[in-house]
């Protein structure tokens, strides 16, 4: 398995943002001396505690601190982007990463992200279809063309072109079955957040349908881990409210956008609510409870949520990770 980092990104106690933006880079520098194989940045907008970066912003000067690890989106929002646009954009860091960068786009689940751009939430589908239809056709044809319900372009030709070929790798961040299958269609790598069979049928049922081997597909999943001798539950005790503001955003905005609640699979019976979200425990069960999401699932990746927003960055936060890189992830590597 091939193991990467994301975070999230989010200011809530107001740090000034020059420190606040140095901590995050200096983690992800110390995550690819640990041996995380990738280093993922998300993106939202006008979210009052700067979640999440400019992607390409942030992505240019972690090229700069790292070397090895593979970098990239967790993800852009394609249909917030003008998709040749966002092609020419990727290709241009591409280059400058030496061709260590890998591209996730996802659909989004904020409405009030979309309502600021003056499109309808419920165009979310069409837009992401037409969207990763141009983006292929930027990265690898010149000139192109396309007509479309939201493009028409005529003759557009997209300069540079990506450093690998004949794209970077495209992954698509999905969390229901009709979003996997569009990825699998659109023969993208999946970055999942379901644990339904599916969900991930429906992902490799696109790829058969596009005449793509299953067998070439990569499949992440992500989960939140802390790996610690500590009481699991004086960890969430001292985290709670970082926990709690992590998950709750999300709970509301899939809510806002008539999506399900995401799912992933930890029994947590009588706790807290999103206490069943974070796996907390020793390097022995946290790599018991993966390796029966391993067994149960066709993934080939593990995606490290990182650290919740409030956790001291370069001290608790650096030390779970440590953990994890020296105790679990040789394990996962290894599957």
């Amino acid at each position: 398995m091939q193991v990467a980092l994301t975070m999230d990104f989010r200011n809530p106690d107001g740090e000034p943002w020059q420190q606040f933006w140095e901590d995050r880079l200096w983690l992800m520098t110390e995550a690819e001396a640990m041996g995380f194989d990738c280093l993922l940045v998300q993106e939202h907008f006008f979210q009052p505690d700067g979640y999440a970066p400019s992607v390409p912003i942030f992505l240019t000067a972690l090229i700069e601190r790292t070397s090895t690890a593979r970098i990239g989106s967790y993800t852009y929002i394609l249909p917030l982007h003008h998709a040749a646009q966002l092609a020419q954009e990727t290709a241009v860091l591409d280059h400058l990463s030496g061709g260590r960068l890998d591209v996730t786009v996802g659909a989004g689940h904020n409405p009030k992200e979309y309502i600021a751009w003056g499109y309808s939430p419920k165009t979310r589908p069409s837009r992401m279809e037409e969207g990763l239809t141009v983006l292929k056709k930027a990265w690898t044809e010149r000139p192109f063309s396309f007509h479309g319900k939201y493009y028409n372009l005529d003759d557009i030709g997209v300069a540079p072109e990506p450093c690998q070929r004949p794209h970077p790798p495209l992954w698509v961040a999905a969390t229901a079955p009709p979003a996997a299958e569009r990825a699998g269609r659109h023969g993208a790598h999946l970055h999942g957040a379901s644990i339904d069979p599916e969900f991930h049928e429906a992902y490799l049922r696109g790829r058969r349908e596009a005449g793509l081997d299953p067998a070439t597909a990569r499949i992440s999943n992500a989960w939140s881990v802390t790996v610690t001798e500590e009481d699991p539950e004086a960890v969430w005790a001292r985290n709670r409210e970082s926990y709690q503001r992590r998950w709750s955003y999300y709970s509301e905005i899939r809510a806002d956008m008539g999506d399900a609640e995401l799912e992933y699979g930890l029994q947590a019976d009588g706790l807290d609510r999103y206490r069943e979200f974070e796996l907390i425990g020793p390097a022995k069960e946290v790599i018991e409870t993966l390796r029966g999401f391993k067994d149960s699932m066709p993934i080939t990746d593990f995606v490290h949520s990182g650290p919740a927003a409030g956790i001291s960055i370069r001290d608790e936060a650096w030390r779970d990770l440590k953990a994890f890189a020296d105790e679990v992830m040789p394990a996962l590597k290894s599957w």
